[in-house]
């Protein structure tokens, strides 16, 4: 019986080891999941802005015949918006040019780093 008294004391520390390594996994899985979640989230938001930007050069090609490069802020993301005018084609008395669209969306964030989308749109006018 002497023998047996110090086995339940390793056992206790054994156990308490691994539950506490079990434990450590789960905080660092966790903080890797919510990082992961708040970069899909300013991911989603890049392209959104990015998408944002694209109907707005659309608008003042089509309504104000401006085809530029044009910087924007859209909540908090720099939004650069590039045209460039293509071929032009001429179809009956009409004549049609295409023009390519892109836009730029990013935001840059201490905790998560640099955020960006692009996004493009050809557009005849």
């Amino acid at each position: 019986m002497k023998q047996d008294q110090g086995f339940s004391i390793i056992t206790v520390v054994f156990v308490l080891v691994v539950l506490a390594g079990l434990g450590a996994v789960m905080a660092q899985l966790g903080t890797a999941q919510h990082l992961g979640m708040a970069m899909a989230q300013d991911g989603r938001q890049a392209y959104y802005a990015a998408r944002a930007g694209l109907e707005w050069g659309r608008d003042r090609l089509v309504r104000d015949n401006v085809c530029t490069t044009s910087s924007l802020v859209i909540e908090g993301f720099a939004v650069t918006v590039q045209c460039q005018a293509g071929m032009s084609v001429t179809e009956g008395s009409q004549r049609f040019t295409s023009y390519l669209l892109t836009s730029t969306a990013s935001l840059h964030d201490g905790v998560l780093g640099t955020v960006s989308r692009e996004l493009q749109m050809a557009v005849w006018r």
